[in-house]
């Protein structure tokens, strides 16, 4: 979208991963994490998070990439988020820290990383929208990705505004001290459901009646689910 050397995406991607950092260090204590714990499990998430993105790129695109290139894969939002629950119930398993409170302090920032990754995807045209020439439109005269002086739906964006009102539901319940395992399914579904639907506005879509992406969303979506029966079953015991 802009002509400059500048690495946007990258700048962007770290600042998701700083945010998390500091949206954790500021919820940890409702959870009885010592520090230490804290800073182990930030560990644990970000290897998870950069080696599921990148694993998952390549399950995607196998035939694109031929070998697996750490270096040169991207990063799916998938992957990274499959890839960090990994790593965060390992380490639940290993220091004996209860699942839940790993979830519960760790989840409440991927809507917000991810909304942050997706303005960089916007700011450089990687994954980008369908052919639009409406309102909002936009037109990459410089993206190193081949379509160039294309109009395209911003995609990008709209799945932005989505993650972060999904962040600011959770952080509410946060603060109102009401965040549980319902809370957390709503959130699981949204996402889920906002992914599911905006992928349709992709131009890598175009063709495809479902994708891999939208497979997962629904997985998310029936973890949503079972995570709010759970949730009603705790309350009626």
């Amino acid at each position: 979208m802009f002509n400059t050397n500048i690495p946007l995406y990258s700048i962007m991607i770290l600042l998701a991963l700083l945010t998390n950092v500091i949206v954790v260090m500021l919820l940890y204590k409702k959870f009885e994490f010592s520090k230490d714990q804290i800073i182990g499990a930030l560990v644990y998430e970000n290897i998870g998070i950069i080696v599921g993105a990148k694993l998952l790129t390549f399950i995607q695109d196998y035939q694109l990439y031929g070998k697996f290139d750490f270096y040169s894969l991207g990063l799916s939002s998938y992957g990274g988020i499959i890839g960090a629950i990994i790593c965060l119930i390992i380490f639940s398993f290993q220091f004996k820290k209860p699942i839940k409170d790993m979830l519960f302090t760790f989840m409440p920032s991927v809507p917000l990383m991810y909304a942050i990754g997706k303005i960089g995807c916007f700011l450089i045209g990687c994954c980008y929208g369908i052919e639009y020439t409406g309102w909002g439109n936009v037109v990459y005269n410089y993206s190193p990705i081949d379509h160039q002086h294309t109009h395209s739906f911003p995609v990008q964006l709209v799945e932005a505004i989505f993650f972060i009102s999904i962040f600011v539901y959770m952080i509410n319940r946060i603060i109102k001290n009401k965040f549980n395992w319902k809370t957390l399914g709503i959130s699981f579904i949204l996402c889920g459901l906002a992914k599911f639907t905006l992928d349709y506005l992709r131009i890598s879509h175009v063709g495809i009646v479902l994708s891999l992406n939208q497979i997962i969303s629904i997985l998310f979506i029936i973890v949503g689910v079972i995570l709010i029966i759970k949730n009603k079953r705790t309350l009626n015991l």
